[in-house]
């Protein structure tokens, strides 16, 4: 009897305990859907005069059953519009008029032209924003999510896309700040393509595939007008952004879901990287196309639907990325990513609500991670490791250290970069940024190179020297130690090798001027960015003194990318602490290295050449002495 009494109480719980969990449920359900309602109605509201417009569209899907999900995508277009505009301006719409002119381009090509140059800074500067909210039409809203849905039936590799795929990839109306229009009416797969795809083996293909093997109809005819030719020559055909938008429009306009991904700034080189992501619901793409050995610290989605809204502290700045509410985080997506805590080294003077971590990129640091700051410091989701962070806030718009630079290692540990101004330690530089396998190898076959010197130009008894390379790998060099004279010089370059420059250095280590044939006087004439390129049937180099010389030194320069160090460039080393940059002081070159002495261990270093180039890296120094570049 007891046992029994012990199940129907038992029984009883279980029962509770459903009804409470139905409760729960519910209750989150009513709180999703009141989120939601409270997002639509803040864009309706947003609409002003056009408000009536926009309840047209929901109103339109609302009245039957079988327009529930066009009915969704409706709600989920007009909530995340705010935000979405065209830009209109005097500029921009003469370039309008010039691209529609163009009788002989196909309309993809100038849609996608378009679509590009409202992501010119230049052309945003001058123009105005006209908000979707505001301006869209029931009209045009309705036709193109209709159309959507016709392609979403229409298409075989769409059958079982999961919905919030196709809200988010395939479904938006606009992909810049171009003018709205039709263009899911205006724009069509090629029928032979589609023929083609019925007759392969759909079994084997997933949606990456299949959009290689899709063409549009009328698709091929380019702008020729001479000043459009000019700005794409000049602005999109050579930047990674312009062609992942072209991809990006071309792959909507096949019914392929895709987005841009992005690196707003390399982790361990200058630049960016934007491509365009077929999202497939079979397999991860996790290929960063055309990204080569640079490395990322954070990845972002550019979406339709809106991610997240900041709340500022009154006065407080935010960077122009972070203010962006459709970039989406999918680092973890491509990589292995840590969650860290970076803790404040003092108290602020005034309570900011934002912290930043910043890499290292085209000579400055560059916010690239958003995080809410505590009384103890900020949490970063998703970092990627191996690099090295500078932690920053904005007091005032200027950027400021929160803490020290630090390295976040693989085992997910924080190493921070502290100079100890009392150990110090002397530093030989042979160069301000990484050296590549590539310029490491042209200097490995510069090794075989062999020099004669003689006397007459008859080289009848010459001294016959090998060049060695240098302990960093930079260039190679030949010492010597005798007192004889010389007035000629017999070199033969490796076949198939290239060398940038050829140096002869007197007793003092002076330059010595030489007369050489026009065909070499690339390897003669100081820039480390012109090369001797030895071919089959190449001559011997053949080279004369102006008079009869003691010679100390002879250096070959491989083929480079002009960031050695090199004699008559202005250097300047600095260490970073608490406060910023710290400068070691200004040399200027006299040889193929640079030494400084007195350098604090420990610390984060950059040198930065004053003279020309813009390829710098910063580096640390272990306790061996080797140097390694971030």
């Amino acid at each position: 009897m007891v046992q029994k009494q012990f199940i129907i109480s038992n029984s009883s719980n279980i029962m509770n305990y459903n009804i409470y969990y139905l409760y729960f449920i519910l209750g989150l359900l009513f709180i999703s859907c009141t989120t939601q309602d409270t997002q639509l109605e803040q864009a309706l509201s947003l609409a002003g005069n056009n408000r009536h417009e926009l309840e047209h569209v929901i109103t339109h899907y609302s009245h039957s059953a079988k327009d529930s999900l066009k009915l969704r995508a409706a709600r989920f277009l007009i909530k995340n519009m705010p935000g979405h505009y065209t830009l209109e301006g005097d500029i921009i719409n003469e370039y309008r008029e010039k691209i529609y002119a163009d009788s002989n381009a196909c309309y993809f090509s100038k849609r996608a032209l378009e679509i590009s140059i409202t992501h010119m800074k230049s052309i945003q500067q001058v123009s105005r924003k006209q908000e979707d909210v505001q301006h869209v039409k029931a009209a045009f809203l309705i036709r193109h999510i209709d159309r959507s849905f016709e392609r979403l039936e229409q298409h075989s590799w769409l059958q079982d896309i999961p919905f919030n795929l196709f809200l988010e990839y395939i479904l938006p109306y606009r992909m810049g700040h171009e003018r709205i229009d039709l263009w899911i009416d205006s724009l069509e797969i090629s029928p032979i393509s589609l023929v083609k795809l019925k007759h392969l083996d759909n079994l084997k293909y997933t949606i990456e595939n299949i959009s290689n093997n899709l063409q549009l109809k009328n698709s091929d005819k380019l702008i020729s007008n001479d000043l459009i030719y000019q700005l794409c020559k000049n602005y999109i055909y050579n930047d990674c952004r312009f062609q992942a938008i072209y991809d990006n429009f071309r792959s909507r306009a096949i019914a392929i879901p895709s987005v841009i991904d992005c690196i707003p700034y390399y982790a361990n080189r200058n630049g960016y990287h934007y491509w365009n992501t077929v999202k497939s619901p079979e397999t991860k793409n996790t290929n960063i196309l055309g990204a080569f050995e640079r490395k990322s610290s954070k990845i972002y989605r550019r979406t339709y639907s809106r991610q997240f809204t900041l709340t500022q502290k009154e006065g407080e700045y935010i960077p122009e990325f972070f203010q962006d509410p459709f970039y989406k985080d999918v680092s973890n997506e491509y990589m292995h990513t840590t969650n860290i805590h970076v803790h404040l080294h003092h108290p602020l003077k005034k309570e900011r609500r934002y912290a930043y971590l910043s890499v290292f990129n085209s000579l400055q640091w560059q916010p690239i991670a958003i995080g809410e700051l505590t009384s103890t410091g900020a949490d970063f989701k998703d970092m990627g490791k191996k690099l090295v962070y500078l932690p920053v806030y904005y007091p005032k718009r200027q950027m400021t250290p929160l803490h020290y630079p630090f390295i976040l290692n693989l085992n997910e540990e924080i190493k921070y970069l502290i100079p100890d101004t009392l150990a110090k330690q002397n530093l030989r530089l042979y160069r301000k940024y990484p050296l590549s396998n590539a310029i490491y190898n042209y200097n490995k076959q510069l090794e075989t190179t062999i020099i004669e010197l003689s006397e007459t130009p008859d080289f009848k008894s010459p001294d016959t020297l090998r060049v060695t390379s240098n302990i960093a790998g930079t260039y190679c060099e030949c010492i010597l130690d005798n007192k004889k004279l010389y007035r000629h010089s017999r070199i033969e370059i490796p076949m198939g090798c290239a060398c940038a420059e050829i140096i002869f250095l007197d007793s003092n280590n002076h330059p010595i001027p030489v007369q050489i044939d026009s065909t070499f006087i690339v390897g003669f004439d100081g820039n480390p960015l012109s090369n001797i390129n030895r071919r089959q049937n190449t001559p011997d180099i053949l080279v004369a003194f102006p008079h009869p010389v003691h010679l100390s030194k002879i250096i070959v320069l491989p083929r480079s990318d002009g960031n050695g160090i090199y004699p008559g460039d202005e250097y300047e080393l600095f260490y970073h602490d608490l406060e910023g940059w710290q400068s070691l002081g200004r040399q200027i070159a006299t040889d193929y290295h640079l030494d400084y002495d007195n350098v604090p261990r420990g610390a984060l270093y950059w040198l930065h050449n004053r003279t020309k180039g813009v390829e710098e890296r910063i580096f640390t120094v272990n306790e061996k002495g080797e140097i390694r570049f971030w």
